[in-house]
């Protein structure tokens, strides 16, 4: 098998191409198997080095950077159709999301494991923009992440302080939008907040909108939260974050009036009002006329370091969903 790392070199606080091409001969000599090291040159260039890498036979392709490379990764290998394509994460990016449906950035940063690693069948997304991993939504949590870019070109303004300014900047607008959301021919429509449609189970630098996602069942899981006011706005997200607002696989009792939790193959969510609303899939956003997203059973097969395996493998074969390890 050939392995193929694809790094972005912009991903996270640093030049990954720096420290991270290294560690990354260093790892692949010590394991005596043949590789090659691309670097990313531009936005979605990952998605065409996976898909050319992908083509023919048995190949494993890392996404070297965050949760928007592995995206573009995913995506790539997805279309080059191969069945004995790979794919793996070494997570140097901001968020790293999708490794959180697993373990944790350490677990994955140990690239001689992650070699030696094993692959399990995992589902994914197909949107109206691309294939996508982990979670798609549109609402407040869209528009946060879209501002904060403009913050980060200001002077002595981290990812934290640009974060905390894009939330300042949402809450001092108009809450909630008027979406009507289809779930598998079901209509829902209302005022929402947020709207989330779950592959996986966390986004945004760790909030848990869907505690319970299994990326190995087939379904999505759909959160939808309805309008409420400012005042009530803090609390509600900071459970959100943690995934207070499920238990056993319910919606907990506090949360019942603003919340819903469904199961779903196929979502579209659509702005009644006839203009585009802020979008996120797996972290790029930006404005659309709707989101859309179907099921894509055992699309791919991802990559877990052998640590990670031999505590997936047991867990799955008792029932035990991989996200509750």
């Amino acid at each position: 098998m050939e392995h193929i790392f694809i790094v972005n070199p912009i991903s996270g606080k640093a030049d990954a191409s720096l420290f991270l091409v290294p560690q990354l001969i260093e790892a692949a000599k010590r394991a005596d198997v043949p590789y090659k090291i691309l670097l990313t040159e531009r936005p979605r260039h990952a998605v065409e080095l996976a898909q050319q890498a992908a083509a023919n036979g048995a190949v494993r392709c890392y996404a070297c950077g965050g949760d928007g490379t592995l995206n573009e990764v995913f995506e790539g290998v997805w279309r080059a159709g191969n069945p004995q394509a790979e794919v793996a994460s070494v997570p140097c990016g901001s968020g790293n999301d999708f490794i959180r449906n697993f373990g944790v950035a350490a677990e994955f940063l140990d690239i001689g494991d992650s070699i030696a690693g094993r692959s399990v069948p995992i589902d994914l997304m197909r949107t109206h923009r691309g294939v996508a991993a982990a979670i798609c939504s549109v609402g407040v949590d869209a528009e946060v992440a879209y501002r904060i870019p403009k913050y980060r070109r200001l002077p002595f303004c981290g990812g934290q302080m640009a974060y905390n300014l894009s939330i300042v900047e949402r809450l001092l607008g108009k809450m909630g939008r008027r979406l009507a959301v289809e779930v598998d021919g079901r209509r829902y429509e209302d005022d929402y907040l947020i709207v989330t449609i779950c592959n996986g189970t966390s986004y945004g630098g760790g909030y848990l909108a869907a505690p319970t996602a299994d990326l190995q069942d087939g379904t999505l899981e759909v959160v939808l939260v309805k309008k409420i006011g400012r005042l009530k706005i803090a609390g509600v997200l900071a459970g959100y974050k943690r995934g207070a607002h499920i238990e056993n696989g319910r919606v907990a009792a506090e949360y019942r009036p603003i919340l819903q939790y469904l199961h779903a193959k196929h979502v579209r969510v659509t702005p009644c009002d006839g203009r585009k609303a802020v979008i996120n899939i797996d972290g790029e956003c930006g404005p659309d006329v709707c989101l859309e997203a179907q099921v894509l059973p055992g699309a791919a097969r991802f990559v877990l370091p052998g640590r990670v395996y031999a505590r997936f493998a047991p867990a799955r074969e008792a029932g035990v969903c991989a996200t509750a390890l």
